[in-house]
């Protein structure tokens, strides 16, 4: 893996919040992406489009977790600390539908929230 540390995502992914992270957010392209706190795992897949452009999908993606979260009161130390398995799924799917908007047209282009629902 990337990080050098040895063992599965999931394996690395324990390690990490052992050691205080609140959130971990592993994604894997067209495979969807997977939120891990101490407490949950969620998997949510991208929705399907026509890829054009995949500049700022990641970008998008993790701007789409950031405005899930504060639209649900949630961006504060002490909620990102007790995120229910709800709410994880609620922002990695606004992630990946923001970031399917984003990969389906040119350029580095996110999507307006209007666009999005």
């Amino acid at each position: 893996n990337w990080f050098g540390e040895a063992g599965s995502h999931e394996d690395v992914v324990r390690n990490w919040l052992d050691r205080g992270p609140k959130l971990i957010v592993v994604t894997h392209g067209s495979e969807g992406a997977v939120g891990y706190s101490k407490q949950h795992r969620v998997t949510v897949m991208p929705e399907t489009v026509k890829v054009v452009d995949t500049v700022g999908a990641g970008d998008t993606f993790n701007a789409g977790i950031l405005a899930s979260l504060y639209e649900q009161g949630l961006l504060t130390k002490a909620a990102i600390s007790s995120l229910s398995e709800g709410a994880i799924r609620e922002a990695l799917a606004l992630g990946a539908k923001a970031a399917a908007v984003t990969v389906s047209r040119a350029g580095a282009n996110p999507p307006w929230r209007h666009e999005i629902g």
